[in-house]
């Protein structure tokens, strides 16, 4: 326990007039941003976008959505699943679903995730098309009905 005689008496520092001054500034500017991005923001504002995925909720009716890509490796005509990571592809799955509008529009963007995973995964077979898939599991009173809807938003096919 400290005894009040080892405690200098008044030895307070305090921040110059500037210091103050410099750190309201910040704090100014920093919570403008957060406004800013919170009334007029997008996802690609972070971190000072709105945090939409926070704020809303799916409908106890409705679907709970996700993205994937499927791929056709080789002479099988099966579409399979392939991992959105960066050791596969060179992105997170989170910048490829905030890309799904420049997608849609120009389907051989794909191309670049069968390039990355190439040269990322040598000793895999590549990809000879690469396609990318909404996947909705529909919700009855909050609960999964066991049907699921596929819809491929974007297809490239390796010429």
């Amino acid at each position: 326990m400290i005894a009040e005689r080892d405690v200098p008496p008044n030895d307070v520092i305090r921040l110059p007039r500037t210091g103050r001054a410099w750190r309201a500034l910040l704090l100014l500017a920093v919570s403008a941003l957060f406004v800013a991005g919170t009334w007029v923001g997008q996802d690609d504002w972070w971190p000072f976008s709105p945090w939409r995925m926070f704020s809303t909720s799916t409908s106890p009716s409705g679907s709970v959505t996700a993205m994937r890509i499927d791929v056709l490796i080789g002479d099988d005509p099966t579409w399979r699943p392939a991992p959105l990571a960066p050791s596969a592809v060179g992105l997170n799955r989170a910048e490829v679903e905030g890309r799904i509008p420049q997608i849609t529009s120009n389907p051989a963007m794909l191309g670049t995730l069968a390039r990355s995973h190439s040269q990322l995964r040598p000793d895999e077979p590549a990809w000879r098309a690469v396609r990318v898939v909404k996947h909705e599991v529909l919700l009855q009173n909050r609960a999964p009905t066991g049907a699921v809807r596929d819809t491929t938003l974007a297809q490239w096919s390796a010429p």
